[in-house]
């Protein structure tokens, strides 16, 4: 079995996202529309395509999309979760899928600009959207039971694949990589967030990080 980590960005990770420019979903720093409007950058995300339950047909997603971010002069980030989505470069999309990755739910192309509509990047970036219940159980986590949080200490594959997605709900907005892969994703990308579960629990568990003190 191959041993895992986690690829993503933890809550411990905010201070040096910020000083990498990289916009906080959580604060409302990414806008996405299907036409971009100067008046209204960051509209609801409320299309009939980005919502969707178990047991109900998909809408397909439009041919391309607008990403606003506030403040940025650049894009700054190969891939950011998004609820339900992903915002990935074409340069991530094209790596992860030569080593497993190979989800088809639906991606729009995404026009990255500032609140101006001017264009932040001319490198390609999609809208990858994710359905959870999908994800094809690849990954054993053996004491996720034993944690009331949700996090495992380890967690294995016997896929031959080294990037997976986790259906479980602490590891969904990160990609799950072979230990294996380590080097080529350090030598592909510059200074990735790469954690083992153990260092993914202690940069996520609020009460071992002191949030339950705020």
């Amino acid at each position: 079995m191959k041993k895992l980590m986690v690829w993503g960005y933890s809550a411990q990770s905010l201070d040096e996202l910020a000083k990498r420019k990289v916009p906080k979903v959580s604060l409302g720093e990414v806008g996405i529309s299907e036409e971009f409007n100067p008046k209204k950058t960051h509209p609801d995300f409320d299309f009939p395509w980005s919502w969707f339950v178990k047991g109900q047909e998909i809408p397909p997603m439009p041919e391309k999309v607008y990403v606003c971010l506030k403040k940025a002069r650049s894009v700054t980030f190969d891939f950011l979760p998004y609820n339900d989505f992903f915002i990935m470069s074409a340069r991530f999309l094209e790596f992860i899928k030569k080593y497993g990755f190979d989800h088809d739910f639906g991606m729009s192309k995404a026009i990255i600009v500032n609140t101006k509509g001017e264009l932040l990047t001319n490198e390609v970036y999609y809208l990858v959207r994710i359905v959870s219940w999908e994800i094809e159980d690849e990954i054993v986590y053996p004491d996720l039971g034993r944690d009331e949080k949700g996090f495992s200490l380890e967690a294995y594959t016997n896929s031959d694949k080294d990037i997976l997605l986790s259906s479980k709900y602490k590891y969904m907005e990160a990609f799950m990589v072979s230990e294996n892969l380590k080097e080529k994703i350090l030598e592909m990308f510059s200074l990735p967030f790469l954690y083992t579960l153990k260092e993914w629990k202690e940069q996520n568990d609020y009460e071992i990080i002191g949030f339950d003190k705020l």
